[in-house]
C-alpha cells in the first residue's frame, strides 16, 4: 500500500490498491465459477447465479474505480 501511495500520492494510491484487490477477487471468483456448477437443470453446467451476478457487480464496481483513478490521475 505505501509503494502505490508513494508512486501515485495517496489518494490515487488508495484507488490503485482496491483496483488491484478488485482484480484478485475477480480471479478467485473466475476459478470457482469454473469448478462451482449447476448440476441439474435448465442451466446445467452454468455457474450459479448469484456467482453470475456477483461478477457483474464486481466489475461494474472495478470500472468506477478505474474511472475515478483516471480522473485523478488526469488533475
Amino acid at each position: 500500500m505505501d509503494d502505490y501511495r508513494f508512486q501515485m500520492g495517496h489518494d490515487a494510491g488508495n484507488l490503485a490498491l482496491v483496483l488491484d484487490n478488485l482484480t484478485d477477487v475477480l480471479r478467485l471468483l473466475g476459478q470457482h465459477k469454473v469448478y462451482c456448477r449447476v448440476e441439474k437443470g435448465l442451466r446445467a453446467g452454468e455457474p450459479p447465479l448469484d456467482i453470475v451476478e456477483l461478477t457483474r457487480l464486481l466489475e461494474a464496481t472495478k470500472d468506477l474505480v478505474k474511472d475515478s483513478l483516471l480522473r485523478l490521475k488526469s488533475q
